[in-house]
C-alpha cells in the first residue's frame, strides 16, 4: 500500500516573500515618486498665484490712484517728461497738504504713504514676493492737456523650499492719465 503523505503548507516560501517585498517597494517608489510630482507642481503654483495676484492688484491700485489724482508731483518733468522710482501725487503738489500720496518700494515691499503730516503706510504686497525696479515716468500733454504716468515693476516670488527652482518673476506695467477736474 503506498501511502500518500499531504504536506501542509503553513508559511510562505523565501521566493514568495522576495517577490511580495519587491512589488511592495515598486509600488511605495511609485507613490512617492507621484507624491514629489504634485508637491513640486504645488509649489509653483502657489509662487505664480502669488505673483500674479499681489501684481495685478498694485497694478490697479496705481492707475486707479493716478487717475484720481489732481497733480503728480514726482518725478518731475524737465521739458516733456520725467522719469523716477518714486511717484508723489496730490491734489495741488503744496508741501503742507494732508491728501499727498507717496508710492516707493523698501526692502522689496511696496508700500503707499497716505498724508503728509502724519502718513499712514500701507503694504501693497507682502512677504511672498520681492518687488524690484520700480520706474515711473510721467509725461505732460505738449498741448496743455492731462498729464499721464507710466510706471513698471518686477514682482518675483520668494522660494518656499531651500532651492530656487520654485522662483517666478514678472514684469508688470501699466500707466493712466490723470481726469480732467
Amino acid at each position: 500500500m503506498i501511502s500518500i503523505i499531504k504536506k501542509n503548507k503553513k508559511g510562505f516560501t523565501l521566493i514568495e516573500l522576495v517577490l511580495y517585498a519587491s512589488l511592495v517597494s515598486l509600488l511605495v517608489l511609485g507613490v512617492s515618486s507621484f507624491w514629489s510630482i504634485v508637491k513640486q507642481f504645488n509649489l509653483k503654483n502657489k509662487s505664480m498665484t502669488a505673483v500674479e495676484d499681489q501684481g495685478a492688484f498694485v497694478a490697479d491700485f496705481i492707475s486707479e490712484h493716478i487717475r484720481n489724482a489732481g497733480e503728480v508731483c514726482l518725478p518731475l518733468t524737465s521739458g516733456i517728461s520725467g522719469r523716477g522710482a518714486v511717484l508723489i501725487i496730490d491734489d495741488n503738489c503744496s508741501p503742507n497738504t494732508s491728501a499727498q500720496t507717496r508710492f516707493a518700494v523698501s526692502n522689496g515691499i511696496l508700500s503707499v504713504k497716505e498724508g503728509s503730516s502724519s502718513p499712514v503706510e500701507t503694504n501693497l504686497t507682502d512677504s511672498r514676493v520681492y518687488v524690484s525696479n520700480l520706474d515711473f515716468v510721467k509725461a505732460k500733454d505738449p498741448s496743455g492737456g492731462p498729464s499721464s504716468v507710466n510706471y513698471s515693476f518686477v514682482i518675483q516670488s520668494k522660494s518656499y523650499s531651500n532651492t530656487t527652482a520654485y522662483s517666478y518673476q514678472k514684469t508688470f506695467s501699466g500707466g493712466a492719465t490723470l481726469r480732467v477736474q
